[in-house]
Protein backbone atom coordinates (compact mmCIF):
# COMPACT_ATOMS: atom_id res chain seq x y z
CA UNK A 1 0.00 0.00 0.00
CA UNK A 2 2.56 2.38 0.91
CA UNK A 3 4.39 1.81 -2.57
CA UNK A 4 1.24 2.53 -4.78
CA UNK A 5 1.25 5.68 -2.48
CA UNK A 6 4.36 7.05 -3.38
CA UNK A 7 3.59 6.21 -6.93
CA UNK A 8 0.52 8.00 -6.83
CA UNK A 9 2.16 10.80 -5.07
CA UNK A 10 5.00 11.12 -7.57
CA UNK A 11 2.39 11.03 -10.62
CA UNK A 12 0.36 13.70 -9.02
CA UNK A 13 3.20 15.54 -8.38
CA UNK A 14 5.76 15.92 -11.05
CA UNK A 15 7.58 19.49 -10.33
CA UNK A 16 8.41 18.24 -7.37
CA UNK A 17 9.82 15.11 -8.52
CA UNK A 18 12.01 17.05 -10.75
CA UNK A 19 13.23 18.95 -7.76
CA UNK A 20 14.34 15.80 -6.13
CA UNK A 21 15.87 14.51 -9.35
CA UNK A 22 17.90 17.75 -9.78
CA UNK A 23 18.99 17.87 -5.98
CA UNK A 24 19.72 14.02 -6.00
CA UNK A 25 22.24 14.57 -9.23
CA UNK A 26 23.39 17.64 -7.63
CA UNK A 27 24.37 16.21 -4.70
CA UNK A 28 26.38 13.47 -6.74
CA UNK A 29 28.70 15.57 -8.73
CA UNK A 30 29.44 17.58 -5.72
CA UNK A 31 30.57 14.12 -4.02
CA UNK A 32 32.26 13.51 -7.58
CA UNK A 33 34.18 16.69 -7.32
CA UNK A 34 35.01 15.97 -3.46
CA UNK A 35 36.02 12.40 -4.80
CA UNK A 36 38.64 13.60 -8.13
CA UNK A 37 39.94 16.66 -5.92
CA UNK A 38 41.32 14.21 -2.89
CA UNK A 39 42.49 11.59 -5.32
CA UNK A 40 44.66 14.73 -7.33
CA UNK A 41 45.71 15.11 -4.22
CA UNK A 42 46.84 11.79 -3.24
CA UNK A 43 47.98 11.41 -6.59
CA UNK A 44 50.26 14.73 -6.72
CA UNK A 45 51.75 13.59 -3.02
CA UNK A 46 52.81 10.46 -4.58
CA UNK A 47 54.13 12.24 -7.34
CA UNK A 48 56.63 14.57 -5.25
CA UNK A 49 57.14 12.02 -3.43
CA UNK A 50 59.14 9.84 -5.85
CA UNK A 51 60.99 12.83 -7.19
CA UNK A 52 62.43 13.73 -4.14
CA UNK A 53 65.93 13.50 -3.25
CA UNK A 54 66.77 9.62 -2.54
CA UNK A 55 70.72 9.46 -0.92
CA UNK A 56 72.18 6.18 -1.93
CA UNK A 57 75.25 5.06 0.31
CA UNK A 58 77.95 1.95 0.20
CA UNK A 59 81.02 1.32 2.11
CA UNK A 60 83.93 0.49 -0.45
CA UNK A 61 87.26 -1.03 0.00
CA UNK A 62 90.40 0.69 -2.26
CA UNK A 63 94.39 0.88 -1.59
CA UNK A 64 93.85 -0.88 2.19
CA UNK A 65 91.35 2.74 2.88
CA UNK A 66 87.68 2.75 3.54
CA UNK A 67 85.56 5.18 1.60
CA UNK A 68 81.98 6.09 1.50
CA UNK A 69 80.14 6.65 -1.52
CA UNK A 70 77.48 8.58 -1.66
CA UNK A 71 74.76 8.89 -4.39
CA UNK A 72 71.45 10.67 -5.60
CA UNK A 73 69.29 8.48 -7.19
CA UNK A 74 66.04 10.45 -6.74
CA UNK A 75 64.77 13.00 -9.94
CA UNK A 76 65.32 16.29 -7.50
CA UNK A 77 68.86 17.76 -6.65
CA UNK A 78 69.94 17.26 -2.67
CA UNK A 79 71.60 20.77 -1.77
CA UNK A 80 73.21 21.25 1.47
CA UNK A 81 73.85 17.88 2.08
CA UNK A 82 76.08 17.29 4.76
CA UNK A 83 77.44 13.77 6.25
CA UNK A 84 78.71 13.44 10.00
CA UNK A 85 80.41 10.27 10.95
CA UNK A 86 79.64 8.91 14.21
CA UNK A 87 81.82 5.92 15.02
CA UNK A 88 83.02 2.82 13.14
CA UNK A 89 82.67 -0.94 14.14
CA UNK A 90 83.85 -4.40 13.19
CA UNK A 91 87.46 -3.12 11.42
CA UNK A 92 90.02 -4.91 13.44
CA UNK A 93 92.16 -2.98 15.42
CA UNK A 94 91.50 0.39 13.21
CA UNK A 95 88.19 1.43 15.05
CA UNK A 96 89.00 5.24 14.64
CA UNK A 97 87.84 7.78 11.94
CA UNK A 98 90.12 9.00 9.27
CA UNK A 99 87.83 11.70 7.16
CA UNK A 100 88.89 13.40 4.54
CA UNK A 101 87.69 16.92 3.49
CA UNK A 102 84.26 16.05 2.14
CA UNK A 103 83.05 15.48 6.11
CA UNK A 104 83.76 18.83 6.71
CA UNK A 105 81.78 20.91 4.80
CA UNK A 106 78.01 20.53 2.80
CA UNK A 107 77.65 19.75 -0.92
CA UNK A 108 75.10 19.72 -3.65
CA UNK A 109 74.09 15.94 -5.57
CA UNK A 110 72.05 16.32 -8.29
CA UNK A 111 70.20 13.39 -10.10
CA UNK A 112 72.66 10.39 -10.28
CA UNK A 113 75.46 12.23 -9.13
CA UNK A 114 78.15 10.52 -6.66
CA UNK A 115 80.62 11.34 -4.33
CA UNK A 116 82.91 9.47 -2.15
CA UNK A 117 84.81 10.61 0.87
CA UNK A 118 87.93 8.91 2.85
CA UNK A 119 86.49 7.06 6.07
CA UNK A 120 89.43 5.37 7.79
CA UNK A 121 92.21 2.21 7.10
CA UNK A 122 90.22 -0.79 6.42
CA UNK A 123 91.37 -3.18 9.33
CA UNK A 124 91.74 -6.25 7.66
CA UNK A 125 94.46 -8.96 7.90
CA UNK A 126 95.62 -11.90 7.82
CA UNK A 127 94.86 -12.25 11.80
CA UNK A 128 91.43 -10.46 10.98
CA UNK A 129 88.68 -11.08 8.93
CA UNK A 130 86.49 -7.62 9.45
CA UNK A 131 82.92 -6.55 8.21
CA UNK A 132 82.76 -2.90 9.09
CA UNK A 133 79.94 -0.96 9.50
CA UNK A 134 79.82 2.73 10.06
CA UNK A 135 77.28 4.99 11.77
CA UNK A 136 76.60 8.57 10.18
CA UNK A 137 74.00 11.64 10.35
CA UNK A 138 72.64 12.42 7.32
CA UNK A 139 71.35 15.73 6.56
CA UNK A 140 70.23 17.93 3.16
CA UNK A 141 67.55 20.55 1.84
CA UNK A 142 64.45 18.71 0.45
CA UNK A 143 63.80 19.25 -3.51
CA UNK A 144 60.56 20.88 -3.11
CA UNK A 145 59.36 22.01 0.21
CA UNK A 146 62.55 22.86 1.21
CA UNK A 147 62.88 21.57 4.44
CA UNK A 148 65.77 20.36 6.25
CA UNK A 149 65.52 16.47 6.11
CA UNK A 150 67.92 14.48 8.85
CA UNK A 151 68.02 11.14 9.57
CA UNK A 152 70.88 8.43 10.99
CA UNK A 153 71.79 5.34 9.60
CA UNK A 154 73.98 2.56 9.51
CA UNK A 155 76.32 1.32 5.99
CA UNK A 156 77.34 -1.71 6.06
CA UNK A 157 80.64 -2.38 4.04
CA UNK A 158 80.34 -4.80 0.38
CA UNK A 159 82.53 -6.99 0.30
CA UNK A 160 82.25 -7.93 -3.20
CA UNK A 161 82.14 -4.57 -4.48
CA UNK A 162 82.75 -3.54 -7.88
CA UNK A 163 81.88 -1.24 -10.63
CA UNK A 164 82.24 -1.62 -14.30
CA UNK A 165 83.36 1.28 -16.46
CA UNK A 166 82.21 1.94 -19.81
CA UNK A 167 84.53 4.39 -22.40
CA UNK A 168 83.76 5.14 -25.81
CA UNK A 169 87.65 4.79 -27.11
CA UNK A 170 86.07 5.50 -30.84
CA UNK A 171 88.70 3.19 -32.35
CA UNK A 172 88.72 2.56 -35.89
CA UNK A 173 89.35 -1.80 -35.81
CA UNK A 174 89.53 -1.88 -39.44
CA UNK A 175 92.09 0.48 -40.08
CA UNK A 176 94.36 -0.54 -37.34
CA UNK A 177 94.61 -3.99 -38.48
CA UNK A 178 95.16 -2.32 -42.04
CA UNK A 179 98.20 -0.66 -40.46
CA UNK A 180 99.76 -3.88 -38.71
CA UNK A 181 99.41 -5.46 -42.07
CA UNK A 182 101.44 -2.53 -43.79
CA UNK A 183 103.91 -3.00 -41.17
CA UNK A 184 104.16 -6.57 -41.61
CA UNK A 185 104.43 -6.62 -45.53
CA UNK A 186 107.29 -3.46 -45.26
CA UNK A 187 109.31 -6.26 -42.32
CA UNK A 188 108.84 -8.78 -45.29
CA UNK A 189 110.44 -6.91 -48.30
CA UNK A 190 113.03 -5.76 -45.75
CA UNK A 191 114.11 -9.09 -44.56
CA UNK A 192 114.03 -10.44 -47.86
CA UNK A 193 116.34 -7.81 -49.74
CA UNK A 194 119.11 -8.10 -47.08
CA UNK A 195 118.82 -11.98 -47.24
CA UNK A 196 118.08 -12.32 -51.07
CA UNK A 197 115.16 -14.16 -50.75
CA UNK A 198 111.63 -14.23 -51.93
CA UNK A 199 108.60 -14.49 -49.15
CA UNK A 200 105.53 -13.28 -48.66
CA UNK A 201 103.99 -11.74 -45.17
CA UNK A 202 101.41 -14.32 -45.65
CA UNK A 203 103.81 -17.37 -45.45
CA UNK A 204 104.49 -18.70 -42.19
CA UNK A 205 108.29 -19.86 -42.46
CA UNK A 206 110.57 -20.04 -39.65
CA UNK A 207 113.58 -19.21 -42.64
CA UNK A 208 117.04 -19.21 -40.80
CA UNK A 209 119.66 -16.78 -42.80
CA UNK A 210 122.17 -18.21 -44.41
CA UNK A 211 124.47 -14.80 -43.90
CA UNK A 212 124.92 -12.22 -41.09
CA UNK A 213 125.95 -9.01 -40.64
CA UNK A 214 128.85 -9.93 -39.18
CA UNK A 215 130.12 -11.57 -42.07
CA UNK A 216 129.20 -8.72 -44.10
CA UNK A 217 131.41 -6.38 -42.24
CA UNK A 218 134.45 -8.61 -41.98
CA UNK A 219 134.25 -8.92 -46.01
CA UNK A 220 134.19 -5.23 -46.53
CA UNK A 221 137.17 -4.71 -44.23
CA UNK A 222 139.06 -7.50 -46.02
CA UNK A 223 138.97 -9.84 -43.47
CA UNK A 224 137.65 -14.02 -43.87
CA UNK A 225 134.16 -14.48 -43.07
CA UNK A 226 132.92 -16.48 -40.52
CA UNK A 227 129.91 -18.91 -41.13
CA UNK A 228 127.13 -18.61 -39.07
CA UNK A 229 126.51 -20.18 -36.04
CA UNK A 230 123.59 -22.70 -35.97
CA UNK A 231 120.94 -22.39 -33.66
CA UNK A 232 122.40 -25.55 -31.19
CA UNK A 233 125.97 -24.04 -31.46
CA UNK A 234 124.57 -20.75 -30.22
CA UNK A 235 122.77 -22.55 -27.37
CA UNK A 236 125.59 -24.47 -26.67
CA UNK A 237 127.61 -21.24 -26.79
CA UNK A 238 125.32 -19.03 -24.69
CA UNK A 239 125.57 -21.96 -21.99
CA UNK A 240 129.34 -22.25 -21.75
CA UNK A 241 129.55 -18.35 -21.41
CA UNK A 242 127.18 -18.17 -18.73
CA UNK A 243 128.99 -21.17 -17.08
CA UNK A 244 132.16 -19.00 -16.95
CA UNK A 245 130.75 -16.00 -15.73
CA UNK A 246 130.57 -14.07 -18.45
CA UNK A 247 128.50 -10.67 -18.60
CA UNK A 248 128.84 -9.72 -22.41
CA UNK A 249 128.24 -11.79 -25.80
CA UNK A 250 131.70 -12.70 -27.06
CA UNK A 251 132.63 -11.26 -30.33
CA UNK A 252 135.12 -11.72 -32.79
CA UNK A 253 135.24 -8.73 -34.89
CA UNK A 254 138.95 -7.86 -34.41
Amino acid sequence: MEVQRMIKWIIQNPNIDAVCVAAISALIAALSAIVAFCANLQNRKQYEESIQPQLSMSLVEYNSYLYLKIKNTGKLPAKNVNISLISIQNNGDFNELEPDGLFDSEFELYSEESVQGRVALHGKSMVHDTFPQIEINVTYDNGISKKRCSYLRTVTYQSAYAEKIAADVNMDIHSIESSLGSIARANVRTANYLDGRQVGAFDELNILAQKSLKSDLLAVTGKPEEPSLTREETIEEAKNHSKQGGQTWPTNLN
